[in-house]
């Protein structure tokens, strides 16, 4: 056979498997939405440079050494693996009041916040709730091994941080529903709490992860999950933070904000299946200090990613539980419908 005849039958069955794989990638083009953006999978196109080009700009507000900045790491490291749908840029604060406070400066295009900050961030700006992000998280710390049940906490004094502005109303919630009645002392800080907690000056304490984890050793250690007792109260988790958007991004980028949407529910997923990466990326996103602290408060950092009816059940139940215990750490009033963002 001749050395032409041989480089025809190659040409031909080259043009065959080009037009193969073009049919490929064009079937799997049919329905982007189908697929979820994790780390090291890029979002389905045919022309990675054109996406690139248009994809949104969004700067997320988020609280450093938070549940809610480990549940949304992932976001920071698709973006850098060009893996994301959108481009996200993190804006780290220190506390939720500086966090709200840029969000009504038009600062931000969105935040992870707790849900009394979205709340009176929803009476002063056109914002709306999209997702709920973070579930129960409140935890019992002991310096020591006295407490071993709920009805142990009675008469006793627990700490709070000021910079958690739910602590004590969730926890006269609980306390109500079980009769018992409990006292608290006030830091500044949750780094004040920490250090309390680690030398002793502190006994008991009312926080969250990853503080908890900040603090544990062979002394600290978690007493009781708040988890079943809320549940009890109020047949659904309590809501800890809710990614809320302003309403011009909403509406001025649509297509984009329902892919913020895709991207932090994978982003979730990964966060809950890889805790070892996402502390390590945190710390060096400048989201968390404590790589090792982060690694182990992953699993009980009550990361999820609920939107539609489920989220706002979910709000619904914790604002009134709230509501009727202490109106005004709600602004006085009830949400209207208004606040949550449904498309379904």
């Amino acid at each position: 056979m001749s050395a032409f005849f041989n480089k025809k039958i190659l040409a031909v069955s080259m043009a065959a498997i080009t037009i193969f794989c073009a049919s490929c990638s064009n079937a799997v083009q049919e329905n982007p939405g189908d697929s979820i953006v994790s780390i090291g999978t890029a979002p389905p196109s045919s022309d990675s440079e054109a996406v690139e080009n248009q994809k949104t700009e969004v700067k997320i507000g988020l609280i450093k050494n938070s549940a809610a900045a480990l549940g949304a790491t992932p976001l920071f490291v698709n973006t850098e693996n060009d893996t994301a749908y959108e481009k996200y840029m993190p804006v780290v604060f220190n506390t939720a009041d500086e966090l709200m406070q840029a969000f009504e400066d038009d600062e931000l295009d969105m935040a992870v916040m707790p849900p009394d900050k979205a709340l009176l961030s929803y009476k002063t700006v056109p914002c709306q709730v999209a997702a709920v992000t973070g579930g129960s998280n409140y935890y019992i710390a002991e310096n020591g091994s006295e407490i071993n049940d709920i009805s142990d906490l009675n008469g006793k004094e627990i700490t709070v941080s000021a910079e958690d502005d739910m602590a004590d109303t969730v926890f006269n919630i609980i306390a109500a529903h079980n009769n018992i009645n409990v006292t608290y002392n006030w830091v500044d800080t949750n780094q004040q709490l920490i250090d309390g907690l680690k030398n002793g000056s502190i006994k008991l304490a009312l926080t969250q992860e990853p503080y908890l984890s900040y603090v544990t050793s062979e002394n600290v250690k978690s007493a009781i999950d708040l988890y079943d007792y809320w549940y009890e109260i109020t047949d659904s988790e309590l809501v800890t933070g809710c990614l809320t958007v302003r309403k011009d991004f909403i509406t001025n980028n649509y297509n984009a904000f329902l892919n913020v949407l895709k991207d932090y529910n994978a982003a979730a997923q990964i966060a809950k299946r890889d805790s070892q990466e996402t502390a390590e990326a945190a710390n060096k996103f400048a989201l968390a200090d404590n790589i090792d602290a982060c690694k182990a408060a992953v699993p009980g950092c009550g990361v999820i990613f609920k939107t539609g009816t489920d989220m706002k059940k979910m709000m619904g139940n914790f604002y009134k539980a709230v509501g009727e215990s202490n109106s005004d750490i709600l602004g006085g009033n009830m949400p209207d419908d208004g606040l949550y963002h449904i498309d379904e």
